[in-house]
């Protein structure tokens, strides 16, 4: 019987002080210091000639563009196939652009054209550390999300606190340990977005998620890859600040139950499953409405696609073309989907999969933006009427997107 092994990497992906911080409309300027460290993890499996590598980024998204230079790279270097490499992001809205054109700022030029060679080096590190190995899965839940979609009359619906709104809290934990039971890695998947440092805030950081990194790497004396899961409708239960201190407390509550959920895993030793499969899927657009974002604010919302997020979305005939991947861990099943689902989407997936285990994550190999539950369009909302516009999309997915997301990931799982 062929015998698991696994490798991790990890460089850094800290811009230089100046580089655009993308995710909030309204920052003053670039970055002007540095509160923590950003990176790329990764981690590659292999098991009877199968092999399979995650990177986890701390970025708010990561083009297609990109990601298919990353997997070129990394085939060329290590012979890991296209369908097998996934690029994670945590989606930290104090980080630097996955991203650039010509009509972005050179500081971000120059980030964009390095950036590849960055992740595809972190895989080529993992692989080269490949070692025997044994894994283990379990779950906690940390209330540290809350649905961020606060109705406040008819048809109208502000980002704020709806604590009645669904928020799936659950953590899911798997820990990588060597044949002889040492951590070598952690995989933490949780949906939450990373925006407690808010537009107020000119520093990079990796937000909340740095903070969880920190706990359970000290618990572990392993690396940590963070999955971020379907958290379009969900903020921090701290809101939006530009208090460093509330990414503390929030990432040491996370971090502390994943820790706990680590010692308390048998990782299992064998011959293990290793699969992939990617395929794109097209989602239709709405019909184009009356206007719902005004001209001054689609005026505003190009003006900084231009400067910091010319983010240029896959399409085919009728909409965007997202990508869907499914890879298999033993007896662990993940969905990964290059968009920003709702809560439910991720809870629908899971609950469906014939998976003893299902991690549902976000922001994987590019991001065609939000893709909003069919209730949730007629209270409309950002996600709804304008952020499209960010996407460069001339309407948002139409409301059947979402079950068409959850039956795709849910076939693909069946695999």
């Amino acid at each position: 019987m062929a015998e698991l092994r696994a490798g991790v990497g990890r460089v850094s992906l800290t811009p230089a002080i100046g580089a655009s911080l993308v995710g909030f409309r309204g920052r003053a300027s670039g970055c002007t210091s540095v509160h923590d460290e950003l990176y790329a993890t990764a981690l590659v499996f292999d098991c009877g000639g199968q092999q399979i590598a995650i990177i986890s980024c701390d970025l708010l998204a990561v083009h297609p563009d990109v990601v298919a230079h990353v997997r070129e790279l990394v085939f060329s270097t290590t012979g890991i196939h296209a369908d097998c490499i996934a690029v994670c992001c945590s989606h930290t809205h104090s980080g630097p652009p996955g991203y650039a054109t010509e009509r972005s700022h050179p500081i971000d030029r120059a980030y964009a054209v390095y950036l590849p060679y960055m992740l595809a080096g972190a895989v080529r590190l993992a692989h080269a550390n490949l070692v025997p190995a044994r894994i283990g899965h379990d779950a906690t839940t940390a209330a540290i999300g809350i649905n961020r979609r606060e109705v406040v009359g008819e048809g109208k619906t502000i980002l704020g606190n709806n604590p009645d709104g669904p928020a799936d809290l659950e953590a899911g934990v798997l820990r990588v340990d060597t044949r002889d039971g040492v951590p070598l890695a952690t995989l933490v998947n949780y949906a939450c977005h990373p925006v407690i440092l808010g537009p107020q805030s000119t520093v990079v950081s990796a937000d909340y998620v740095g903070q969880t990194r920190e706990v359970v790497e000290a618990e572990t004396g392993a690396p940590v890859l963070f999955l971020q899961g379907a958290c379009g409708d969900i903020n921090p239960v701290s809101g939006v600040t530009s208090d460093y201190e509330h990414c503390r407390r929030l990432g040491r509550i996370l971090g502390g139950k994943v820790a706990e959920t680590h010692r308390r895993i048998v990782a299992q030793q064998g011959d293990i499953r290793l699969a992939a499969r990617t395929f794109d899927l097209e989602l239709p657009l709405r019909p184009l409405p009356a206007q719902e974002a005004s001209q001054e604010q689609a005026a505003e919302l190009n003006e900084a696609r231009d400067r910091e997020f010319p983010w240029l979305v896959p399409t085919g005939q009728t909409g965007p073309k997202m990508e869907v991947q499914v890879l298999a861990l033993g007896d662990v099943g993940m969905a990964l989907v290059a968009a920003e689902p709702f809560t439910e989407t991720g809870m629908a997936v899971k609950s469906a999969s014939p998976w003893t285990r299902t991690f549902f994550v976000g922001y994987a190999n590019g991001c065609v933006g939000y893709i909003p539950t069919a209730d949730a369009y007629p209270n409309g909302g950002y996600e709804v009427n304008v952020a499209h516009l960010l996407y460069g999309l001339p309407a948002p997915v139409s409301p059947e997107a979402e079950h068409m997301v959850v039956q795709a990931c849910t076939d693909a799982l069946r695999m």
